[in-house]
């Protein structure tokens, strides 16, 4: 799945999403203090949007159609505006095969696409968590979760070999409406 990148760099100016970042940068910088910063660097508020819609699909692929969800990988292509090429894109796949996963059913899957991306915005606009979660901002963090916003097990949370970033840089109230937070914020449904 590739989202439209003028779409996203729109969604990146919003004066909304502009604060979300800055809050989601202060809690990285938290976590990296007395790190060696080298190997680390801030991924940017669109990965925290490609990575949350990500584990929102998986979720909704996963439950539809009986693939455990330790079984689908996830792999993200960002880049920002500006770089050559610019990329905001998802790809899940399998690297297992067997009686409970076939590569041919997760591409069976593909061809139901506009379901699945409808369950998972479904999936992401309300947390058993709500709302804790959804007031979640790492900016005054006292649980030290630096790297999350909206986003626990009740919601965004995978199995660790699912994803690539190991249930870090997350935040569905970018990518639906969450409670608590400003609607502006999502890319989905928050003009």
């Amino acid at each position: 799945m590739e989202l439209d990148e003028e779409a996203v760099y729109a969604w990146e100016q919003r004066p909304e999403v502009v604060a979300r970042d800055g809050e989601l940068h202060a809690g990285f910088d938290a976590w990296a203090s007395g790190l060696d910063t080298g190997h680390f660097f801030y991924p940017g508020v669109r990965f925290y949007l490609l990575h949350s819609l990500s584990h929102l699909l998986l979720t909704a692929i996963s439950l539809h159609c009986g693939y455990p969800s330790a079984s689908i990988r996830e792999r993200l292509y960002c880049a920002p505006h500006g770089a050559n090429p610019a990329m905001a894109g998802i790809l899940l796949s399998t690297g297992t095969t067997g009686t409970e996963v076939t590569l041919g059913g997760l591409v069976e899957e593909g061809r139901r696409f506009g379901r699945h991306l409808r369950r998972a915005l479904e999936l992401g606009s309300l947390c058993a968590n709500d709302p804790v979660c959804g007031l979640y901002s790492p900016r005054h963090d006292h649980a030290e979760r630096f790297l999350e916003g909206a986003a626990c097990h009740g919601c965004l949370f995978v199995a660790e070999p699912s994803c690539e970033r190991f249930n870090r840089f997350l935040d569905r109230a970018l990518v639906v409406p969450a409670l608590g937070q400003d609607p502006r914020l999502a890319f989905f449904g928050g003009t």
